[in-house]
């Protein structure tokens, strides 16, 4: 066999690189892998921390509102919100039914969600009478420079809206001014404070 490859030196040289190419390839395989798991892990954990929040809040009381810290009372009002419409079997209707409060604190959650780093994921995402609720609701916790923001981006994707005028560097300017009015948790703080000064709107018993 020495002798058949040392007349064959070639083969040697296909054979180190299939041995490398098969190296690289479980290589990159196993990160990969390590990576699923690690998406995987972190799915579940959020999906734990939820599930644990909406048991928390499912029935809210008085001290549980007035004991529960803001982000976390928003979050977990929120989770229980959106269960409430995702198990409808008429969403639209189910969102009509609840109060202009609920409304608000519901579309608020996916403008944390989905608009949390770039404002106009939020619009690019949704659509009304979502965005409208969530207008409403910054104009009420916030109000001031944010509002202004956000009705400026409402109405830049508002297809209908033919007086307002879609500039990327301008949604752009936005995005990054409303992260910064709205940075660390600010939108949960000031919607769970919200609703605990608004106790009696969210089925309190």
């Amino acid at each position: 066999m020495i002798e058949y490859f040392s007349q064959r030196p070639y083969l040697i040289l296909i054979m180190a690189a299939v041995i490398a190419l098969t190296v690289f390839v479980c290589v990159k395989a196993g990160k990969a892998s390590a990576a699923r798991s690690r998406e995987n892990e972190a799915i579940m954990k959020k999906l734990k921390e939820e599930n644990e929040l909406r048991n928390e809040f499912a029935v809210l009381t008085q001290r549980t509102v007035s004991e529960a810290q803001p982000e976390r009372l928003f979050r977990g009002v929120a989770l229980n919100l959106q269960k409430r419409i995702s198990d409808s079997s008429d969403m639209l209707g189910e969102f009509e039914k609840l109060t202009q409060e609920q409304r608000e604190i519901y579309a608020l959650s996916f403008v944390e969600e989905d608009g949390s780093e770039k404002l106009s994921d939020f619009f690019r995402a949704n659509g009304a009478p979502l965005t409208l609720a969530a207008l409403d609701g910054i104009k009420r916790i916030f109000g001031g420079r944010a509002a202004e923001i956000f009705e400026a981006e409402l109405n830049a994707f508002d297809p209908e809206n033919e007086e307002a005028s879609f500039i990327p560097e301008q949604i752009q300017a936005f995005d990054s001014e409303f992260a910064q009015l709205t940075a660390g948790g600010a939108t949960a703080r000031a919607a769970g404070k919200f609703i605990t000064e608004n106790a009696e709107k969210f089925t309190i018993s």
